[in-house]
């Protein structure tokens, strides 16, 4: 009963296979299938042509033109082109069509009275053989330059790996791989006796392959996420992989392969890459373990999800990343899973040059092996790797000794390994002298949400010498929770399931010394579950989130914070202050409504929006509703940043025009008009409301490309003799007008 279908697709996918390449600009690549974008995934090719437009666009086979699309943004112009073997080639940032085609758009835009459409047509109206030109390449839409964005979709309007179905690339480079990364998923989770997700850089032999730098210790289960590429000759791009195949003990674990994607998938490309990463600014690494919770999308297998939970002892890992023609990159490393181990820490004794530290296991017998010892300074900053001067096995524990100078006005962080490799725990001496009194030093609190739950970590400005615990209170709520001390003057819960915070509303650190001090954080924190939509309001009240029922896939803990150090606000006048939407490294599945209110003073204020931080882009214009009478601003936003209200005080500018007010020109050389335009702050929005372009009063049908800000208009014939007048209006998302006439002569 199954091979009808499979024979179907094998005879489908082989068919395919004899595509012609649809440029003759050569086969190079900007981007390829499945990288990762801010929006999403990049669903198709991009290939280059050479820097400019106009080259021919092929069909790739046998088909007809069955839809065509013009707009401002997205495709810009675009031709979908079914194929015999029920597939459709997409082509997009086109500069024109054939002539009979752009004669049918022209009539369509004019019946339409819109440079935006987007109509179907027959299968007899505009066929074409494999190899025919059907178009022209372009710059047009959301590109960031001239080049051919090119698709192959299935009959169900899915994207596919073009490299894969049809179309064939040389390419003789493998992959690279630059790091590996390991995020714990329980409380019982470790890496190297540290619970936080940690990265490591891998290093590559004479043969090419990677390895890990060190034997790493884990235990519990674990997800691992790599920083990895692929090159081709001739470009200094870097793409996607195609497949990647984890193994343990030489037995295969999981797969993933960049095959086949869906426009509707795109809010999952942040949970296929290791999102907290990305928010980081670490790089785009590939998450090689899917979580329960998270959306299904056939780039990982089916059968395996990835995690890994390992038995006691030595495990082989072998990482092989392929691109589509086999060329393989290998990762080699070695995992030890057992639970890190507690170590007790005494001065033994010290002198004009050296100190001496015995350092024992709390409660196994296994013997300690070796000892690894960094300073920082009393107020927790790292210093240096401390040298160690002699070792002596004392039973199971080492005497060490270090240099006496470098542990001057100092904190030691201690970190052993016994004979099996398995790290302990950090331990950590401060000499009294130096330490801070726990009854005065300025403490922080910061939170944090991993795949594992939330961490609370309290810092005091200064090491001191007391013990640190925490309380999670509330009206039905009273939680002890232990820290773990990570360096000196930093202390660490174990993950805390979210829901955990439901029924509470402080949360209360508790230095013990020889007096016992209490210090209670008060913020608003709300959980966020999948199928319910909550309202997250910020400490001052000013700012609230509104989640929708399908925002997050899994219980998320929930905040804002009015934060003191943000990006600088150079264009506008910041109004209010700056809030950040927490947890920013958790992605969200759907947007979430967001409100900032604005005083009183601001109420007959116009041109105030709400903007989000990028960190490539900065400041960007979020459209934005103004209740005037609840003096709320209300908007959306895809990622948990950070936001702001801001005034757009500065109108949009025109930078330059052809053709120029009094300018004379032949007719026969006056065929386009083209003005470049600008704005400093909310940009413009590309829909046909920002603008307005009249030829001695008659409206034309203008293109515009967003990247560059180019509005233009191509003339079909040319003008009459004597005097015209153009007369272009532009304006901003911040309802900035202008308009510039423009009178020239035509001879």
């Amino acid at each position: 009963m199954r091979l009808v279908p499979t024979l179907t697709l094998f005879l489908s996918i082989v068919f395919a296979q004899d595509y012609t390449w649809p440029t003759n600009t050569g086969k190079h690549l900007s981007s390829n299938f499945g990288e990762f974008r801010t929006t999403g995934y990049h669903l198709g090719l991009d290939i280059k042509t050479k820097g400019t437009t106009g080259h021919p666009v092929y069909a790739v086979g046998d088909g007809f033109i069955s839809r065509v699309v013009t707009n401002f943004s997205g495709f810009g112009r675009a031709i979908y082109f079914t194929l015999d073997d029920g597939q459709t080639a997409v082509y997009a940032h086109l500069s024109k069509f054939k002539p009979r085609l752009e004669d049918r758009l022209k009539a369509e835009q004019k019946a339409q009275k819109s440079y935006f459409t987007n109509f179907y047509l027959s299968s007899g109206e505009f066929r074409f053989a494999k190899g025919n030109v059907i178009a022209y390449s372009g710059n047009t839409g959301y590109s960031f330059g001239p080049h051919l964005h090119f698709e192959i979709r299935n009959e169900h309007g899915q994207p596919l790996n073009p490299l894969v179905h049809g179309l064939n690339q040389a390419d003789r480079l493998a992959p690279v791989v630059e790091e590996l990364a390991f995020t714990p998923l329980t409380k019982e989770s470790w890496v190297n006796g540290n619970q936080l997700p940690q990265n490591f850089p891998l290093f590559r032999d004479k043969k090419g392959e990677y390895h890990f730098p060190d034997t790493i210790n884990i235990s519990g289960k674990l997800g691992l996420s790599i920083k990895a590429f692929d090159k081709r000759q001739g470009a200094n791009n870097i793409y996607q992989p195609h497949r990647i195949e984890i193994y343990i003990d030489e037995k295969l674990h999981h797969t993933l392969q960049f095959d086949r994607l869906d426009y509707n998938w795109l809010p999952t490309a942040n949970f296929i890459r290791d999102y907290r990463n990305a928010r980081l600014n670490l790089g785009n690494f590939i998450k090689l373990y899917k979580n329960d919770s998270d959306p299904i999308v056939p780039i990982h297998a089916d059968s395996t999800n990835g995690i890994l939970n390992l038995t006691p002892g030595y495990h082989t890992v072998k990482i092989l990343v392929m691109d589509v023609h086999k060329n393989t990159r290998t990762i080699h490393g070695t995992l030890f899973n057992m639970t890190p181990f507690g170590v007790t820490i005494e001065k033994i004794g010290e002198s004009n040059k050296d100190v001496s530290f015995l350092i024992q296991p709390k409660s196994i017998t296994i013997p300690i092996q070796s000892v690894f010892a960094y300073s920082f300074t009393p107020y927790g900053f790292a210093d240096e790797k401390i040298t160690i001067l002699s070792t002596e096995q004392v039973e199971t524990g080492l005497l060490i000794s270090v240099p006496k100078k470098q542990t001057k006005r100092k904190a030691i962080q201690f970190i052993a390994q016994n004979k099996l490799g398995t790290r302990s725990l950090p331990i950590h001496w401060i000499n009294k002298k130096n330490a801070g009194d726990h009854l005065s030093v300025n403490v922080d609190l910061d939170i944090s949400h991993t795949d594992a739950g939330v961490y609370i970590q309290i810092q005091p400005k200064q090491a001191v010498n007391a013990d640190l615990s925490l309380r999670l209170k509330g009206k039905y709520q009273y939680e002890t929770i232990p820290l773990n001390q990570i360096q000196p003057s930093v202390y660490l819960t174990a993950p805390i399931p979210p829901t955990w915070f439901e029924n509470v509303d402080q949360i209360e650190a508790i230095l013990k010394g020889s007096i016992e001090r209490q210090i209670r954080f008060d913020l608003p924190y709300t959980v966020a579950t999948p199928g319910t939509s909550i309202t997250v309001v910020s400490k001052d009240g000013f700012c609230s989130i509104r989640t929708k029922k399908s925002s997050v896939t899994s219980p998320t803990l929930m905040w804002i914070e009015a934060v003191h150090k943000y990006a600088p606000v150079t264009e506008g006048t910041l109004l209010s202050r700056v809030y950040q939407l927490q947890p920013f490294e958790r992605p969200l599945m759907k947007p979430v409504g967001i409100g900032l209110r604005y005083p009183i003073k601001l109420k007959d204020r116009k041109n105030i929006h709400l903007y989000y931080y990028d960190q490539k882009e900065g400041w960007q214009f979020i459209p934005t509703e103004n209740n005037s009478d609840r003096r709320v601003l209300t908007g959306e936003v895809k990622h948990l940043d950070a936001i702001a209200i801001i005034e757009d005080k500065t109108p949009p500018t025109i930078k330059s025009m052809h053709p120029g007010n009094h300018g004379k020109y032949p007719s026969l050389e006056l065929n386009k008009f083209e003005f470049k335009i600008d704005d400093a702050l909310s940009g413009f929005a590309p829909a046909e409301s920002s603008f307005d372009l009249t030829l001695d009063q008659m409206p034309l049908i203008y293109a515009y490309q967003p990247k560059s800000k180019i509005i233009s208009y191509q003339l079909a014939r040319p003008l009459s003799l004597g005097s015209h007048t153009l007369q272009l209006s532009i304006q901003d998302r911040a309802g900035h007008k202008i308009s510039k006439k423009i009178e020239f002569m035509v001879y």
